[in-house]
């Protein structure tokens, strides 16, 4: 088809993907109601799905985006939720799921040992709890939003009817529009946790540290981010 051509040759295969799929299924309808004889995309094969290169944001844009939603008159509320996934790289169910009796009372590490899916508490993806270190801006949002006398089984984080966050709803609603309205390229908010860890490399920071800190393997790492890391200048004799 040349319309499919059309949109391999000006778009990622992750964006053609889901372009087709949109139109396969928005003729359904219009042949369900009528509007439309038959599905020109009914019998398109699927684009194999392959592992696609992490695609973090920039330290700029990461700037942008919290910039972007303090000023938002609607998601301003998840700034903070919004900071602290860039600022530690961790899962997005894992902040969801961080209750205060996840950090040390002195403020000098945070325990990532359960997920919150679908409202359903369990462990992270690995199995395997993890130690992650506060930094004097970690810290600073904490000591900014900690009640005086936190119950330990508070949500850090929540919605803005003091429930849990639903992962899904803060992508299609407030991430959606408040990166609608910004002069970057859209990615999704997982893309958070690849920008932790790209910068963190460009930092130089060991890649044991950071597979350590994330919670993935040194191996892991290096599959999937050793070639995104922006160039380091080769050491003067």
């Amino acid at each position: 088809m040349i319309f499919k051509h059309w949109l391999a040759k000006n778009y990622k295969p992750g964006s053609v993907r889901r372009i087709l799929s949109q139109l396969r299924s928005a003729c359904e309808w219009a042949v369900e109601e009528g509007l439309i004889e038959s599905n020109p995309f009914k019998q398109l094969p699927k684009t194999q799905t392959t592992g696609s290169a992490p695609d973090p944001f920039t330290r700029m844009e990461q700037y942008i985006i919290i910039k972007g939603f303090e000023a938002d008159r609607y998601y301003s509320y998840y700034t903070d939720f919004v900071r602290f996934l860039f600022w530690t790289g961790c899962r997005t169910s894992e902040a969801i799921a961080l209750q205060w009796r996840h950090v040390d009372q002195e403020l000098k590490f945070i325990t990532f040992e359960e997920a919150l899916v679908n409202g359903v508490r369990k462990d992270t993806k690995t199995h395997k709890p993890r130690r992650f270190p506060i930094n004097t801006a970690i810290r600073n949002l904490l000591e900014s939003i900690q009640p005086d006398q936190p119950d330990p089984t508070r949500l850090i984080f929540q919605s803005k009817h003091g429930l849990a966050i639903d992962s899904h709803n803060f992508l299609n609603r407030a991430w959606r529009s408040v990166l609608g309205g910004l002069p970057i390229r859209y990615r999704k908010q997982y893309c958070t946790r690849a920008t932790f860890i790209t910068l963190c490399l460009e930092e130089c920071v060991p890649v044991a540290q950071v597979a350590a800190w994330v919670g993935n393997s040194p191996k892991t790492i290096w599959q999937h981010y050793a070639g995104i890391v922006s160039a380091i200048a080769v050491p003067e004799p």
